[in-house]
């Protein structure tokens, strides 16, 4: 692990960039960049949460 984090953070960071790197998150990455609106990337952000089923926050 790096200095002052734990593993726990190096598994997330792993997992976000392999997530990046695959072809649904290269998809809805380049989409998501293209909103403009903060107000409507906010909304996006609360509905995939609302429907994970195993979120963490």
């Amino acid at each position: 692990p790096v200095a002052g984090r734990g593993f726990a953070e190096d598994a997330s960071m792993a997992f976000a960039v392999e997530f990046c790197g695959s072809p649904e998150g290269l998809q809805l990455n380049r989409a998501f960049v293209k909103i403009a609106d903060a107000k409507v990337r906010r909304r996006i952000i609360d509905l995939v949460k609302s429907l994970s089923a195993d979120d963490p926050d």
